[in-house]
């Protein structure tokens, strides 16, 4: 019998609406209208983010560069306390919401991958607390660990459908596109970019810019595209229109890691991987030789400085030394290897290689100088569980509808690893371990010898 007094249920969306109101009003009496406009925003925003986790991963992952470059153009300079609160907004939008789109999460069960992932950050976190010399810097590797690289490894790891995996990595690229205008705006409209060799969106007087970040994002949009156009068969205009000013940007960077990277990662697909005939392997390496060269010839001197240099120190010996870091990296990472020698068990200490700047610039030698054998151990074991598992879900899904995901991921990973052999840091190797991450989720999805799957799944999750 129904009592007639019972009050209908409150749906979470409407309950989240009252409280949404209820905060704005509070925050309207007891701020100005400024503070209010921001928190409302803010508050739209995460609504927004927590309804598409993917989008909301993806800014994190490869879409901060345009955080930034709003804040460089509205001159302010963006405090920690403010990026730390827009890196808070997306961590809840991508854990929370894809929890909450998840809806076969109680039953996600954790890969080989995602066990070996938590026991080398776990080891990460005590090695700090048991060899803790009061390093300014050991203390800044761990606080940005969690948010920069445990994190967005959850948010991904919650992904165990295809169609959202596919969202995350459109997603992904769609940031470096949305960068594409601005990049050449800066570029044609900005006086110090003729002078200066190396190419970010943005440049603050103080924080500098982050040249590796822009050309990793243009390495990964090329990838994405490339298995795009593979899966179809056919470049259309669009994607041609896409692909030479990612070239070109991606070139002009001077960021020579990501380049060098991107380098080696197609050759890996196409000689090893990619079942290509050789016609098409013929015009693959040679059309994508023309581009690099094309677009190699059109940036200015001072970049090309950037990239001779690998082979000869003294190209440009009026060259800022501290745009020059390839001495110091290899001063950095003898240093290392002799800490490592030194304490070849257990580490150093997370944080404290390379005498306490805890930056060797390469994932192998840090986890081995910090961690010591213990740390490389698994750090090697992850390293071959991922290949071992990527491979697989790459030969099993061959010409099915989740080939190009599995084979971009796949390249993502192969990317991202060889880029950290430049560029490595456990605080904040954001890409590395995200890439880790996708492959896991990839092979849930395509029931993978590793993972005990099913053909069933994969046909599910092919369409």
């Amino acid at each position: 019998m129904n009592d007639s007094r019972t009050i209908p249920p409150i749906t979470l969306p409407l309950l989240f609406a009252t409280l949404a109101i209820a905060a704005m009003g509070t925050v309207l009496l007891l701020t100005d209208i400024v503070t209010f406009t921001i928190a409302s925003a803010s508050l739209c925003g995460l609504v927004f983010l927590m309804r598409n986790p993917e989008m909301a991963l993806a800014i994190q992952i490869n879409g901060v560069a345009l955080y930034l470059y709003a804040v460089y153009k509205l001159n302010i300079e963006g405090g920690t306390t403010v990026t730390g609160a827009f890196y808070g907004i997306l961590a809840i939008s991508y854990i929370i919401g894809g929890w909450l789109s998840d809806k076969r999460n109680g039953r996600l069960n954790l890969q080989l991958i995602d066990l070996l992932f938590i026991l080398l950050y776990a080891l990460f976190f005590i090695s700090y607390f048991l060899q803790s010399r009061d390093n300014p810097l050991a203390y800044k590797k761990v606080v940005y660990a969690p948010v920069l690289v445990v994190a967005p490894y959850i948010g991904v790891m919650l992904i165990n459908n295809a169609e959202r995996i596919r969202r995350l990595i459109g997603y992904i690229a769609l940031m470096s596109i949305v960068m594409i205008v601005p990049a050449f705006y800066e570029l044609l409209t900005n006086p110090l970019y003729q002078e200066y060799g190396r190419f970010s969106i943005y440049i603050f007087e103080d924080k500098g810019d982050n040249p590796i970040q822009f050309g990793i994002a243009y390495a990964i949009l090329l990838i994405v595209m490339i298995f795009r156009i593979a899966e179809r068969r056919r470049a259309g205009l669009i994607d041609i229109a896409i692909i030479l000013p990612s070239v070109f940007l991606l070139v002009r960077s001077g960021a020579r890691g990501p380049v060098i990277s991107f380098i080696v990662t197609m050759f890996v697909f196409l000689v090893w991987l990619g079942k290509f005939s050789r016609r098409i392997k013929f015009w693959i390496l040679t059309g994508g030789a023309a581009l690099l060269i094309t677009a190699y010839s059109l940036i200015p001197t001072s970049t090309v400085n950037f990239y001779q240099v690998l082979f000869d120190p003294e190209v440009s010996p009026t060259q800022n030394p501290s745009a020059n870091s390839i001495q110091e990296r290899i001063f950095l990472i003898d240093l290392a290897i002799d800490e490592f020698l030194s304490n070849p068990i257990l580490g150093v200490g997370t944080g404290n290689s390379s005498g306490g700047v805890g930056y060797p610039h390469n994932s192998v030698i840090e986890v081995a100088a910090e961690l010591g054998l213990v740390g490389l151990t698994i750090f090697i074991l992850l390293h071959a569980q991922v290949l071992r598992t990527a491979y697989f879900a790459f030969r099993r899904t061959a010409g099915q509808q989740l080939s190009w995901t599995v084979g971009a991921a796949f390249a993502i990973y192969i990317f991202s690893f060889v880029e950290s052999l430049f560029s490595g840091y456990m605080g904040g190797d954001m890409l590395l371990y995200v890439s880790i991450g996708l492959v896991s989720s990839v092979s849930r999805v395509v029931g993978t010898r590793e993972n005990g799957g099913s053909a069933e799944l994969l046909a599910e999750q092919a369409g």
